[in-house]
């Protein structure tokens, strides 16, 4: 076993949450499917709940099941870290391993890097991910803490908002756009709109957006959908559409007037950008603090 302070059982019922078969995680463990039967009916006696059902002949996580797969996880990723800096020597420093979202990795990634470079003991690991990645990054214990935009289901983490970032619609003049107007939704449809990809935080954001008009991406003339940051600029300040962004991501171009916002009748959007660490890891309080004040 990878993680000794996790009972068998528990390490035997993580295989099988992640699984979702018996079979298979007997496979895995190298032990009988009737030994890991055993064990997950021992863990449902000593806890007093059911941890799985089926449904359909599919294995599903019971709510119970889902509040011990949590709390298993969690356990496992401290430990890990734990035995990271007792394995550090004394005269070198743990690493710093975290990640931002794409729309974030220029400006806030840096601040960061920039104040821990000049600690040389200290190695630095940062990754660019979307949302939804940066977040089983974490669950993962790839990660410390990440930066994210967006929206995310909050019960697994723990987070500090570190500002409210304008989400805009973005436009060359080059395709008619006009700065002083304030256009209807419905009336942009005539452009083609470059957006992000499966798992974005931006995308989730643009198709709320969309939605309150009744709107979605196939409705406007021509559509893109761009999983590269770089390409995703690219592409709006070459003019081959109009887009949703956050401010930050076009800020120079903005103020250089390279690119313009479009407004909007009825849209002002701003959202949260978070730092979010594991719930319940406590190792992190001063790290995370010093990344706070790294951001203001």
């Amino acid at each position: 076993m990878e993680n000794k302070m996790l009972d068998n059982k528990i390490e035997t019922f993580m295989m099988v949450a992640h699984l979702k078969s018996y079979t298979k995680a007997a496979e895995s463990l190298f032990i009988s499917q009737p030994a890991v039967s055993q064990q997950i009916r021992q863990l449902e006696e000593e806890f007093g709940v059911k941890l799985f059902n089926y449904e359909k002949r599919k294995l599903f996580l019971t709510t119970e099941g889902k509040e011990l797969l949590k709390f298993a996880e969690s356990v496992k990723v401290q430990t890990k870290n734990i035995k990271i800096k007792m394995k550090l020597s004394d005269k070198q420093s743990s690493p710093l391993n975290f990640a931002t979202t794409f729309s974030l990795s220029n400006n806030d990634a840096w601040k960061i890097v920039d104040y821990y470079r000049s600690q040389r003991s200290k190695k630095i690991v940062c990754q660019t991910f979307n949302t939804q990645q940066c977040l089983e990054a974490l669950n993962n214990g790839k990660i410390d803490f990440a930066l994210i935009e967006g929206n995310f289901k909050q019960d697994d983490y723990d987070k500090v908002i570190i500002r409210n970032e304008p989400f805009i619609a973005v436009g060359k003049r080059e395709l008619g756009i006009e700065a002083k107007k304030e256009y209807d939704l419905r009336e942009l449809i005539n452009y083609p709109l470059i957006y992000r990809e499966q798992g974005s935080g931006s995308l989730e954001i643009t198709r709320q957006i969309l939605g309150m008009r009744n709107l979605s991406p196939i409705d406007f003339k021509q559509e893109y959908q761009i999983g590269s940051l770089s390409l995703f600029r690219r592409m709006l300040l070459d003019g081959v559409g109009i887009g949703f962004c956050y401010q930050c991501l076009l800020t120079d171009e903005l103020d250089d007037g390279i690119i313009q916002k479009i407004k909007i009748k009825n849209m002002e959007v701003a959202h949260p950008i978070s730092l979010v660490w594991l719930k319940g890891n406590d190792q992190l309080k001063e790290e995370i603090q010093v990344v706070k004040e790294i951001l203001k």
